[in-house]
């Protein structure tokens, strides 16, 4: 009910305030006068007060509920869980609670190690200052200011993580921490590649590694270090570290003598004299590297330190080791060369003219007065590996010669070249086997190589002579297959084009099927190419009528004409520029009077180093006519030096020289100039010999080798012109 009266008085209320409001609006308005107004003096006004503000009151940093949480134990809580970022907010927020509460150390401790975790240095760093200038007396503060240290480090500032540390040295002298300081202070060292102070610090730090803050495994983790300083450092930096050694084991061998009784001090001091133990992997690595240096004086001096420095037998054995390989080096006979040819067997025909050769070579160099002699020592590989094998181990071990020539035959020469570089000893070698510089750095290889001569061909014939199609024929042999190969590559990276492939068995003397397939004449032709072939000789007779047959002549019936056409042999398809045939002068012979016969003149072939044989002219020389090929020596050069060598060749062997003798000559020549020098001790000299000397000029070019030991001499390109052969301008 009471609310009902309320209501009610509410509604007339409401009702009498807008009558009101009405009668108001309604009545009638007055016009009234405005009256004159007497002028009044203003009365003089007192300046108004700015009223004074009350202040504003802030809201309070934290929410009641805030203030009760503890922060701190929270933070805790996920900083054990490893819940960083949220550990680092709550550590904070505790922090502007309680600037400088009894949990305050350690919070801000924590919020430096967890910059320090995620890599934040440059966050962590502040931190761990802050420690140290509001609580200087808190006991693990030396743990702090090891902090700051290794956050220098991790910034790269490692000249700063030195200063920081020496403060450290000075202050915490007999704190656990000691040795990690030292570590990272050889750490620094290091990283400024100053590798005898890193040295230093670290056989230090390598003692005090221990105690309460002891990282895990620390000391097998300096000691590995040490042993990589020493496996990387220069010669200079081995001699300061070794000094180090000496020094530091000498005052460990005093401290011993000053806590043990008198007849353990000589034991101890005899151990820890010795340069503790890091004296012997400094002068094992010492003669390591002058040994690598060829420096055979020194690397023995290096290997008596090593003895000398520690009473292990592990090392005094290494050491003995060393001198032994030194003493073996020195011991080789300087003047002596060794020889490995195939003188019986299939291929002894090749070995012995490449020993004539050598012999020549010797001759000569015999009657040069006041020059160093050499002497020869020979080995038959009746061109079988194993036998080459044998050959070097026995010249190596057994003779002490101080280089090999040979052999010849690829499998031969592979593996002496690999039992050579095993054995340290340099091996020219005079084989075309592609790769056998690779065995080693001791392989070297004096003879033209297929790759190199094609190339040559080709630079001349695409980029000189302008033929940019090829066709080739190749025997189905190694040596075919190896040859089509190369020459097909060389082709295409020179940008020319392949027309026409074709292989033959080496047993065959009649080739017209080959041919004929290179040239479309062995299958029947399809329709439309015979009718593009009509209309092309067409065009080419309108363009030169007087190469076309007289027009009265054929005239009949078109019966008689088109009989007549359908009778005519098809005349080939000689669509590229060069022929290239890489065979013996022998199957040239046979292959060459071909290609007339079967309708196609002038194009001109193109061929390897075996076509090089006086024989090809006289048996095939009107079809060979403007052939070019490689070769690594020519008889018929107009060089002073290559006309006496063949002058003295048929001389002393009633023979005309080729290739491989005037390889054998050139070689054992090279040689002798190297061992006349005066200069080589051991094969490590002569191998740097081989590779520096660059004075030869022999009878098959300039003689020099590259990095690979492959020699560095381009082929004469030779070609045929009438009854002769000429050098290729």
């Amino acid at each position: 009910m009471k609310s009902d009266r309320v209501l009610v008085y509410r509604a007339i209320t409401t009702i009498a305030v807008g009558v009101a409001f009405f009668i108001l609006g309604c009545a009638p308005r007055l016009v009234v006068e405005k009256p004159v107004e007497k002028p009044v003096e203003k009365p003089i006004e007192k300046p108004v007060e700015k009223p004074v503000e009350k202040p504003v009151e802030k809201p309070p940093l934290f929410t009641l509920k805030e203030l009760t949480l503890d922060f701190f134990a929270m933070a805790e809580s996920h900083f054990k869980k490893g819940k960083y970022s949220k550990a680092l907010k709550e550590y904070s927020i505790y922090l502007e609670q309680h600037p400088r509460g009894e949990k305050s150390r350690i919070a801000l401790y924590r919020i430096g190690t967890i910059n320090y975790n995620e890599h934040l240095y440059e966050e962590a760093l502040p931190v761990f200052k802050r420690i140290t200038m509001d609580y200087p007396d808190h006991p693990e503060l030396p743990k702090v200011r090891l902090d700051i240290v290794n956050v220098y480090y991790r910034l790269g500032d490692y000249d700063m993580s030195l200063v920081e540390a020496s403060e450290w040295i000075e202050s915490y002298s007999d704190n656990p921490l000691y040795g990690e300081v030292l570590f990272l202070m050889g750490r620094n060292f290091r990283a400024k590649a100053d590798n005898p102070q890193a040295f230093l610090y670290w056989i230090n730090a390598a003692e005090f590694a221990y105690g309460e803050y002891d990282v895990p495994d620390r000391r097998d983790e300096i000691e590995s270090r040490i042993i990589g300083l020493i496996k990387t450092s220069r010669i200079e930096e081995l001699k300061a570290m070794a000094e180090y050694a000496a020094g530091y084991a000498a005052e460990y061998a005093l401290e011993y003598a000053a806590q043990y009784v008198a007849e353990y001090v000589a034991e101890y001091a005899e151990e820890y004299s010795a340069g503790n133990n890091y004296s012997p992997h400094i002068y094992h690595q010492m003669a390591s590297v002058f040994l690598e240096e060829n420096t055979l004086d020194k690397a023995k001096e290096a290997a008596m330190s090593l003895i000398r420095s520690t009473p292990q037998e592990y090392w005094v054995s290494i050491g003995r080791q060393i001198l032994e390989r030194i003493e073996k080096e020195l011991s080789v006979k300087e003047g002596v060369i060794g020889c490995l040819l195939p003188l019986s067997g299939p291929f002894a025909i090749y070995g012995q003219e490449t020993l004539n050769g050598i012999q020549l070579g010797m001759d000569i160099f015999n009657q040069s007065a006041g020059e160093k002699r050499i002497e020869l020592i020979i080995r038959d590989t009746r061109g079988e590996a194993e036998e080459a094998v044998l050959g070097v181990e026995e010249l190596a071990n057994e003779e002490r010669v101080i280089a090999i020539i040979g052999p010849l035959t690829s499998k031969s020469a592979i593996a002496a070249a690999r039992k050579a570089q095993e054995l340290e000893i340099p091996i020219i070698t005079l084989t075309q086997r592609e790769g056998i510089t690779d065995e080693g750095e001791m392989v070297f290889r004096n003879f033209l190589i297929p790759s190199k001569a094609i190339a040559s061909l080709l630079s001349k014939a695409i980029g000189e002579i302008e033929l940019r199609r090829f066709a080739i024929l190749y025997p189905d042999t190694p040596y075919g297959r190896f040859f089509m190969n190369l020459f097909w590559d060389g082709v295409d990276e020179m940008g020319g084009e392949i027309r026409a492939v074709e292989s033959y068995n080496p047993d065959d003397t009649d080739f017209a099927v080959e041919i004929k397939k290179m040239v479309g004449l062995h299958y029947p032709r399809p329709e439309s190419v015979v009718q593009m072939l009509k209309e092309q000789k067409i065009a080419e007779a309108e363009v030169n009528p007087e190469d076309s047959e007289d027009p009265e002549e054929g005239q009949g019936e078109g019966e008689e004409a088109e009989e007549k056409d359908d009778e005519e042999e098809p005349e080939p398809i000689v669509d590229f520029d060069a022929i290239f045939i890489p065979d013996n002068y022998e199957q040239v012979a046979l292959i060459a009077p071909h290609f007339p016969f079967n309708s196609i003149f002038n194009v001109p072939f193109l061929g390897t180093s075996a076509w090089q044989s006086p024989e090809l002219i006289k048996i095939a020389g009107d079809y060979v006519q403007r052939a070019i090929f490689p070769s690594g020596f020519f008889k018929e050069s107009k060089s002073d030096t290559v006309r006496e060598f063949v002058e003295a060749y048929k001389k002393n062997f009633d023979s005309e020289p080729g290739i491989l003798a005037a390889n054998g000559y050139d070689t054992i020549c090279f040689l002798k100039n190297l061992v006349a020098k005066g200069t080589i001790r051991t094969r490590k000299d002569f191998r740097e010999e081989i590779f520096q000397y660059d004075d030869y000029y022999g009878v098959t070019g300039t003689i020099t080798f590259d990095h690979q030991g492959e020699v560095e001499k381009d082929p004469v390109l030779l070609t045929i012109t009438g009854k002769h052969l000429h050098i290729l301008p």
